[in-house]
């Protein structure tokens, strides 16, 4: 198997930069999705979703996002398969550093979340484009979906994903730069477990909230 030939170092620095742009999307993405917990019939969601369907300035953000998304997927599989193959024998010895259990288990989590990812704009944005039917307008498809109990249950399953992603990620970030050290490593460890459980709490509130009618 042929791959072109890119440095590690160079794959390692786009997924980091990429991983940093879209820990800050999810930021402003679960922002915007507490608007559904607004009791004004979907005024203010419906309203933020109209703008940003119609700005193309925002459209050309929006190609910029999932091609960032679809890169970022695309060169961490790509380095997990050349480390990979310049190693497929394995170690003699198993390794058991933080570093190495974090690494596998981002390539884990991240397929689980490529899978969610599909399912999540087959409900939503696939709708939005017309490539899947859906009359409904983005409130009321969100409450659509979220009040079904196996559809809540898998969104809350995805966002555990999503934490255990996001919570190695942020750490993975610093270190690719060489800001993880003796000295700042326990409070970027801390740092990036409190940024993804607040996103990913931000998210599931929205999921409970619509389905209890809160």
């Amino acid at each position: 198997m042929n791959l072109p030939k890119i440095h590690s170092i160079s794959k390692k620095i786009l997924v980091a930069l990429l991983g940093a742009f879209l820990s800050i999307f999810l930021l402003f993405h679960a922002s915007a999705n507490l608007c559904l917990l607004r009791h004004d019939g979907g005024a203010w969601y419906n309203a933020f979703c109209d703008f940003m369907k119609g700005n193309y300035v925002i459209k050309v953000l929006e190609i910029g996002l999932l091609a960032s998304l679809l890169l970022h997927i695309v060169l961490a599989l790509w380095l997990a398969i050349t480390n990979k193959m310049a190693r497929p024998k394995g170690y003699h010895k198993p390794q058991r550093s933080k570093t190495h259990t974090g690494s596998k288990l981002q390539v884990w989590t991240g397929i689980l979340l490529l899978a969610g990812l599909i399912a999540h704009f087959m409900d939503f944005y696939f709708v939005k484009l017309g490539w899947v039917d859906g009359n409904l307008n983005f409130y009321e498809q969100a409450h659509e979906k979220f009040q079904i109990p196996h559809i809540a249950i898998s969104y809350l399953i995805f966002f555990v994903v999503v934490w255990f992603h996001m919570r190695h990620g942020f750490a993975a970030i610093f270190q690719t730069f060489g800001l993880y050290n003796y000295k700042y490593g326990k409070a970027i460890e801390v740092l990036g477990i409190i940024y993804a459980t607040v996103i990913c709490l931000m998210f599931t509130a929205v999921v409970l909230g619509v389905y209890f009618g809160l």
